[in-house]
């Protein structure tokens, strides 16, 4: 006989319940009003559109509870701990700001903590709750930061102190909250005979042992260092004056995808961390993120996961050798590149990997037999990249130097001739000499023709809502708007051509707006934009015919 189903219990009154959750579909109630006791009395706090899973093969993962819309916030988080990067420019250790020197006593000097002597921006931030607890250490045992003023962009290694120091301490402030980030994965094990670590074991561990007397064993202290490395968000504030590390806990436990079907933000004056559905995110599926750059190739992007996160990352991207059909890490084959098309460029055969999971595998003509050896590509590509990064990007014209250089390499989706591309697709429009109003017509078309194939590469290898997506269409809208106005203003268009090709811009900048108006600090930029291109359409429907 078949037992009878049993349903789930109210989550106030634990009587059965047919009533879920709208938020995270985990929860029971028997009535709206419980529903409303319920979200009162906690379930605000805890709920999401996702739960914390632990499998052998994924270690922690976030997996979706529901089905997630495109642009849903899925995770607002405060910070658990902020700290400075390893090495950093002075920066201030209350508010995070990069410090510029004063004439302090006939010498160029940062203001300095009346008691620990660490610069700071000023008095305010020197007694701000964040920087009380390590300060009170500090000057417990006598320790005053020696940091001077030498040079702007100077590094001090002394930074790395403060952001393990503050986890430490937390053990008698904030005892759960220094259980949840020790229980975080350190890798340690796997950075523990490094360089880096090898100078941190005399660094850091004898300031926390013996300059501040803290208890704690060598290991732990590291453990925390490893902690931060694998953990840490780089925090940026938007005009670029504020830089640090975070660590959320909830956030760090989504898994990385060199796809992800997420993208983050940072909100506020504490720097809450914002989680968005890049797209469409089914019940049941992983929700990702991404911890490189999307526009590095297969190569790169692995190197730099092994190197800073520890691990090998095996993605459904890293094991295509064409990326999606991009061949964004792929050069042309030196034996099948005799061929041109109309436009001059190479129709030769690519090299690609014959294993992408293995940095020691050859590379293969997809065309004939031609292969080199994988170290053949990393020198190659290497010196291709420090050729890039030597130029003067403050113009476009080495950038079209180099792309026209390398044409018979590198072919046109090629991740170096990319970021040539996508940094001309900031100067061309935005840059003195080079604004939009002063652009000449084949410039404009050269903008508008890069964005475009940036834009695909974007549905390819950054899908969705993505801030890359968002910010490439601002670009392109404003290119547009401008060309149709020129087009008609030289009479090469109708009125109704140019109210059409207005209304194409305006769906473009509409979609940009779906995408980037979570991000405060662009709430202006896009509101200014609307009112202009709304403006060109009263003008262009009040023309005659």
């Amino acid at each position: 006989m078949e037992s009878k189903r049993e349903l789930p219990t109210c989550d106030v009154c634990q009587q059965p319940a047919n009533q879920t959750c709208g938020g995270c579909k985990q929860v029971y109630y028997c009535s709206r009003s419980h529903q409303k006791q319920g979200w009162k009395d906690g379930h605000k706090t805890k709920c999401c559109p996702f739960k914390i899973q632990f499998t052998s093969a994924l270690g922690r993962h976030m997996i979706a509870t529901r089905d997630i819309k495109q642009g849903e916030i899925i995770l607002k988080e405060k910070p658990a701990v902020t700290g400075p990067r390893m090495a950093s420019t002075a920066h201030c250790l209350s508010c995070a700001k990069k410090l510029q020197p004063s004439m302090i006593e006939e010498n160029l000097d940062y203001y300095k903590c009346p008691l620990c002597n660490w610069p700071m921006c000023s008095p305010e931030c020197a007694k701000d709750e964040v920087h009380k607890n390590e300060c009170k250490a500090m000057t417990g045992k006598g320790y005053k930061s020696s940091i001077k003023y030498d040079s702007p962009e100077k590094a001090e290694a002394a930074y790395c102190v403060i952001a393990p120091l503050r986890v430490l301490l937390m053990k008698e402030s904030n005892t759960k909250q220094f259980e949840n980030i020790m229980n975080l994965e350190s890798h340690l094990d796997k950075r523990i005979n490094t360089h880096l670590y090898n100078v941190l074991k005399i660094n850091l561990v004898a300031f926390i042992k013996n300059v501040i007397g803290l208890p704690f064993k060598d290991e732990t202290i590291l453990q925390v260092a490893s902690i931060f490395d694998t953990n840490s968000f780089d925090v940026r504030s938007p005009d670029g004056t504020k830089r640090f590390r975070a660590i959320y806990v909830t956030a760090s436990m989504m898994n990385h995808n060199c796809r992800p079907n997420t993208r983050h933000i940072f909100v506020g004056k504490d720097y809450n961390i914002v989680i968005l559905a890049t797209v469409p995110i089914a019940k049941g599926e992983l929700i990702t993120a991404t911890y490189t750059q999307s526009l590095w190739g297969t190569l790169d992007r692995r190197k730099h996961l092994k190197q800073t996160k520890c691990f090998d990352c095996e993605c459904e991207r890293c094991g295509d050798p064409t990326e999606f059909g991009t061949y964004l890490g792929n050069i042309y084959c030196s034996l099948c590149n005799g061929l041109f098309n109309d436009n001059g460029l190479s129709t030769g055969a690519m090299l690609v990997s014959t294993n992408t999971f293995d940095e020691t595998a050859p590379w293969k003509c997809e065309k004939c037999d031609h292969y080199i050896q994988s170290r053949q590509m990393f020198w190659g590509n290497n010196a291709l990249k420090q050729d890039l990064n030597k130029l003067n990007k403050s113009g476009p014209q080495e950038l079209e130097e180099f792309i026209e250089k390398y044409k018979l390499t590198l072919h046109p989706r090629n991740h170096l001739i990319v970021q040539a591309k996508l940094a001309l697709a900031q100067i061309y429009g935005n840059y003195e000499g080079y604004t939009l109003p002063e652009l000449p017509n084949d410039l404009l078309n050269r903008k508008i023709e890069i964005c475009h194939e940036l834009l695909e590469l974007a549905d390819k290898l950054e899908p969705g809502w993505t801030r890359f997506r968002g910010t490439i269409l601002l670009e392109l809208q404003a290119a547009m708007s401008m060309q149709t106005k020129r087009e008609f203003e030289d009479q090469k268009l109708t009125k109704t051509g140019a109210q059409d090709q207005l209304m194409q811009s305006m769906a473009l900048l509409q979609e940009a707006t779906n995408i980037l108006r979570v991000e405060p600090h662009m709430v202006e930029t896009l509101e200014a934009k609307v009112k202009e291109l709304s403006n060109q359409l009263d003008t262009a429907n009040s023309f005659p015919e």
